[in-house]
């Protein structure tokens, strides 16, 4: 067990949703990094004692991140707001992030960074070491259990944010298997140094996962953001099976997601489940391609690889010109995973239009890496198949 601390505004709505967070084992509210011991409600209130309004947060760092608990306390504050949160104001109302583990700095600080670029001016959210902390008094211990009519500046949407989250991934720790958690992390290559580096499994199977996503296909883009952002691979799988729903109903809106959240998509498995249904589709239906082009022209592995199998949808609909000219792009890729999804997808012009694909290999397969040229070439017969690899 670990502990944070979070100052949030008034902290009976802060430890609420705090405390509905799944991983989260134990709250408390008191004050904080003031300069009086022991205060009393009435003497914080006067706002002379230096103390913020503060929840102790004691959590299951094996069932949640530091990262995602900072994360989900972003969603609850207004992180340029100074001293207020909704219609409370006053310095007790400060917001700010205090550790007690010198070692959870360089996580608190990554995820603070990463939220203050998303704005244009700089976050009004202390960070920091804990100075002190005083136990408040016990009637503001869970006081939205004890009173559910009493105050609170979190709104409805907020508050349920976390409730479905918890909800989720609870559902997902249901059906995971003890087995799949072990096998998972070698098969997706977790170790150091390769591309999983780090990914996280709950041990569930993709037909599971599925069965999850639909029971919450009506979750709110805001939920899906968090889930994206998941350590836990089996999350991120999750909110693109429940993207895919929403394109279904707003392809717009959520092609339009699915590209300025990249970050999560980060294996391969997440890449070929999710690109080929949302922006292979999209791009089916509009001309302009260029977006293909941009994310083959990343530095990101995994956005290339969005590149290339998206068209998988274009030659479903007989479009190959993508394919092949992304193909002839990535002829020289080092990437072993861009060379299988190129001779993938060369493979799947093949299955429509051998002529096209024979007349593609006969230009460049002196050129092509060999693992590529295996997966173009995967469906042609023995002789066929050695011709092409005795190049």
């Amino acid at each position: 067990m670990k502990q944070i601390y979070f100052a949030g505004g008034c902290f009976w709505g802060t430890e609420h949703y705090m405390g509905s967070i799944d991983g989260v084992v134990r709250t408390e509210v008191g004050y904080a990094n003031g300069n009086v011991a022991d205060p009393t409600y009435q003497q914080v209130y006067t706002d002379r004692t230096g103390h913020a309004e503060c929840v102790k947060v004691t959590y299951d760092n094996e069932r949640i991140s530091l990262p995602t608990l900072c994360r989900l306390f972003f969603r609850s504050i207004n992180p340029l707001s100074l001293n207020r949160q909704g219609n409370d104001c006053g310095t007790r109302y400060r917001t700010g992030i205090y550790w007690t583990d010198e070692t959870d700095r360089t996580e608190i600080e990554q995820v603070y960074d990463e939220v203050e670029s998303a704005y244009s001016e700089p976050l009004a959210v202390e960070k920091g070491p804990l100075k002190a902390f005083y136990p408040a008094e016990e009637y503001h211990q869970d006081y939205l259990v004890k009173n559910p009519e009493g105050y609170c500046h979190l709104s409805l949407s907020t508050m349920r944010l976390a409730k479905d989250y918890s909800k989720l991934i609870r559902d997902l720790r249901a059906v995971s298997n003890e087995e799949k958690k072990s096998v998972l992390p070698r098969f997706f290559k977790t170790g150091k140094g390769e591309y999983g580096e780090g990914d996280k499994f709950l041990g569930v199977v993709v037909p599971e996962t599925r069965k999850v996503a639909k029971a919450h296909k009506e979750a709110s883009y805001e939920l899906i953001k968090v889930l994206l952002e998941s350590e836990w691979h089996e999350c991120r799988l999750c909110a693109l099976l429940i993207l895919i729903e929403k394109y279904k109903k707003t392809p717009e809106e959520a092609v339009q997601f699915y590209l300025t959240h990249l970050k999560g998509i980060n294996n391969w498995d997440l890449v070929d489940l999710s690109a080929p249904y949302i922006l292979g589709d999209h791009l089916v239906r509009h001309p302009d391609h260029k977006v293909l082009y941009n994310l083959a022209g990343s530095s990101v592995m995994w956005e290339q690889r969005i590149a290339v199998v998206s068209t998988l949808m274009l030659i479903r609909h007989g479009q190959y010109n993508d394919t092949i000219a992304l193909a002839e792009q990535f002829l020289t890729t080092r990437h072993d995973l861009m060379q299988k999804a190129t001779g993938w997808m060369l493979r799947e012009i093949g299955k429509r239009d051998k002529d096209l694909l024979v007349a593609f290999l006969e230009r460049h397969k002196t050129k092509m890496p060999r693992t590529m040229l295996r997966y173009a070439i995967e469906k042609f017969s023995p002789e066929e198949r050695k011709r092409f690899m005795d190049k």
